[in-house]
């Protein structure tokens, strides 16, 4: 029995960054010198997968890409993690989602994406793990969701406790989004995120939680995060740390937090774990190099964070 599986994108990332940007001061037809460089395994599902596994979870991925040479790379990349890789669908013919991700020196950026042929189809889902496992976190389905209905669906009918962060492509369709919420266990979002969805949440969660997950979380990155549960609201600031690549905070932010809670945690403790692990991603470059794992988080939960309810 797994104790979480992720369900999401694996990409592959590069990642270029130059003191020469920022960005929006670029000239075209200038040639720029970038300092650093790396390529990596990406994507919302292998990356909240490695976090969880490196928190000491027994995990496995659902995940989708190509046997070109970008998801060759990707598979090896991944084969450094310790979750299963039983569930990952390499297919032959499928064209790898791509990403170039450009550094500003002060850790922003900006990504251009290339999606491939790798969305996960009902035919390509493996049901039988929603079998085998405690908790469920799924990310973008890139844009699927009569298939994000139905696994949440069939994860409730085995009790599992699902975790939802969607995707650009769920959060336009609204409508048929906002209807699974009330099924979940738990909705993560950014700010800007829950603005689209005209989702207002705020102290009084409690008393109108009808049609609504067990717990909303929204971040908003370097101002902390809010949680409303039918327990208590809460506000978790941010770690202050040297921000060198914001890319995969969000994702790091949630393998702290469920995996907090799926341990069994309560919820400030989770979130502050949650904060640690976002805020030291944010550290290198890359998603993956910065994910804590469980010998580093003693020493980021000894940090004093305020964690305050809100009235």
């Amino acid at each position: 029995m797994y104790d979480i599986i992720s369900i999401g994108s694996a990409t592959f990332d590069v990642f270029i960054k130059s003191k020469k940007f920022p960005l929006d001061k670029m000239m075209v037809g200038e040639k720029i010198e970038a300092e650093e460089f790396l390529c990596a395994s990406g994507g919302g599902g292998s990356n909240t997968a490695a976090g969880f596994s490196r928190m000491g979870l027994n995990t496995a991925c659902i995940a989708r890409f190509g046997d070109d040479l970008f998801g060759q790379f990707v598979r090896a990349d991944l084969e450094k993690e310790s979750f299963d890789k039983k569930y990952l669908l390499q297919k032959k013919g499928d064209v790898t989602d791509y990403s170039t991700i450009l550094v500003n020196p002060d850790g922003s950026r900006i990504i251009l994406v290339s999606r491939g042929k790798t969305r996960i189809e009902q035919s390509d889902f493996p049901w039988e793990a929603l079998k085998e496992t405690k908790y469920l976190y799924i990310a973008s389905l890139e844009g699927n969701v009569d298939l994000l209905e139905k696994v949440v669906n069939l994860a409730i009918e085995q009790s599992v406790k699902v975790i939802l962060n969607p995707g650009s492509r769920e959060l336009k369709e609204k409508e048929k989004l906002t209807k699974i919420f009330p099924k979940l266990f738990g909705l993560i979002l950014n700010r800007e995120e829950a603005d689209s969805l005209g989702l207002k949440v705020g102290p009084a969660f409690a008393e109108a939680s009808a049609g609504r997950p067990e717990m909303v979380i929204i971040t908003s990155g370097r101002q902390g995060a809010k949680l409303f549960s039918k327990e208590k609201n809460l506000l978790v600031e941010s770690f202050q740390v040297k921000a060198i690549d914001e890319t995969g905070a969000g994702d790091a932010f949630s393998s702290g937090f469920v995996s907090g809670l799926v341990k069994g945690w309560n919820l400030e403790k989770s979130l502050k774990l949650g904060m640690a692990d976002g805020c030291s991603v944010v550290t290198k470059i890359g998603a993956k190099p910065g994910l804590l794992n469980e010998s580093e988080c003693k020493d980021w939960l000894s940090k004093n964070l305020r964690i305050e309810q809100i009235n």
